[in-house]
């Protein structure tokens, strides 16, 4: 269960993934048709334009979940000293439980202090972001769509690497 580097030939199948992994978490955080709007086309085309540019880490272990890290996109954050990002970690349900997001995080974690936003609401993932060693940074409302949210900024202060998972 390691996970992988995927190609850009693994577009399609993340797409699918991200799709699942989103219905699965977001049903009844998020309104049906912003579930709705981030479908596969949009995904599809989403994993191609990261995975052809190559920028950032990305892993997956196929079927089960995957994750995506770069630089830091928050200038608020950034100015904090957290220069790296988690974009993206997802684990379909039917794989929670067996260590594949620990391993996806430990694959894509930059090396640096680094941030990671989450649903408020996402109980499993905070308390995930938690036990991986990031503690709470902030709270801020945004939006997602058409629909008004609150994001938790959680962040590792030292890197995941002074963190045993």
């Amino acid at each position: 269960m390691s996970p992988i580097k995927p190609s850009v030939e693994d577009a399609e199948a993340i797409a699918r993934l991200h799709v699942q992994a989103w219905a699965e978490t977001y049903a009844g955080l998020l309104p049906a048709s912003e579930i709705a709007r981030a479908g596969f086309l949009r995904r599809l085309k989403q994993w191609q334009a990261v995975l052809q540019a190559a920028t950032g880490r990305v892993a997956w272990v196929p079927g089960s979940g995957f994750a995506s890290a770069g630089p830091q996109r928050d200038a608020v954050l950034a100015g904090a000293g957290y220069s790296g990002e988690l974009y993206t970690i997802y684990v379909l349900q039917s794989a929670q439980g067996r260590g594949v997001g620990s391993a996806l995080l430990r694959a894509v974690a930059p090396d640096q202090p680094f941030s990671a936003l989450v649903l408020d609401g996402n109980d499993p993932a905070c308390r995930f972001y938690e036990r991986s060693g990031a503690r709470l940074w902030a709270v801020r409302d945004d939006r997602i769509g058409d629909a008004a949210i609150r994001k938790r900024a959680y962040v590792w202060d030292a890197g995941l690497a002074a963190t045993v998972l």
